[in-house]
């Protein structure tokens, strides 16, 4: 390996901790140690825009319903998703497992 390439011996060199100071610093340490935090503000973000975008067509109860109707929908799917996943890779460690055991017995 050429010296150019040596990657691993600069990282090991560089500063192991990036200082993060001020309101910013805070704000990525709060995004970093809760992933939970991305989605709620992208929400929000979303919900203010087309409040003042569309005003109070956006506030309406036939709106709000139709929102939840589709909430709703998107989780039964992501329920649906979850379950298959889950139970392919049960299905594939099954059979992994039926193979050892007949190559053990073998």
């Amino acid at each position: 390996m050429s010296t150019q390439d040596d990657f691993e011996s600069h990282a090991s060199k560089a500063a192991t901790e990036v200082a993060h100071s001020g309101f910013m610093g805070r704000i990525h340490h709060a995004l970093h140690t809760t992933p939970a935090l991305v989605p709620r503000i992208v929400l929000v973000g979303s919900i203010i825009v087309f409040g003042i975008l569309l005003g109070s067509k956006f506030f309406s109860p036939f709106a709000l319903t139709l929102f939840l109707q589709q909430v709703q929908i998107v989780g039964i799917v992501t329920a649906a998703q979850w379950t298959y996943l889950l139970i392919g890779v049960l299905i594939i460690a099954a059979v992994a497992i039926d193979q050892w055991i007949r190559k053990v017995a073998a």
